[in-house]
């Protein structure tokens, strides 16, 4: 486990700068992303689309609130900020739960995310 919570770290700061090569190189062939209630997107190409769809929202605000890692597993909390439009940013909570391919390297074969939207206060 080369020092996991780094990594996690770096992954987030590429999903927030779209940089999708970085993450690409990080997940093995048969790479899963369950996002929770809505899809399941399996393997490396389905996976790439996904991402490359993702950058056209652009960049985003991604702060982590904790890391958690044991053997093979690595959960994220965090809140993202996405412009959805000019002047119009959306909060969202979510949890990421990395699954590695074994305990030693750091490319992951599944990622399931939990995701609920943060409503303004009234």
């Amino acid at each position: 486990m080369a020092n996991r919570k780094e990594f996690v770290k770096k992954i987030n700061k590429a999903f927030a700068s779209c940089n999708t090569e970085f993450i690409s190189k990080s997940v093995t062939d048969e790479i899963e992303w369950i996002i929770v209630g809505e899809k399941t997107i399996a393997g490396r190409e389905a996976f790439e689309d996904a991402l490359e769809r993702m950058k056209l929202g652009g960049p985003m605000q991604i702060n982590l609130v904790d890391i958690i890692t044991e053997e093979d597993k690595t959960v994220v909390e965090g809140i993202v900020e996405m412009e959805m439009e000019p002047g119009k940013v959306k909060k969202y909570a979510f949890c990421d739960i990395y699954i590695f391919q074994d305990t030693k390297s750091n490319k992951f074969k599944e990622l399931r995310t939990y995701i609920s939207a943060i409503k303004k206060k009234k």
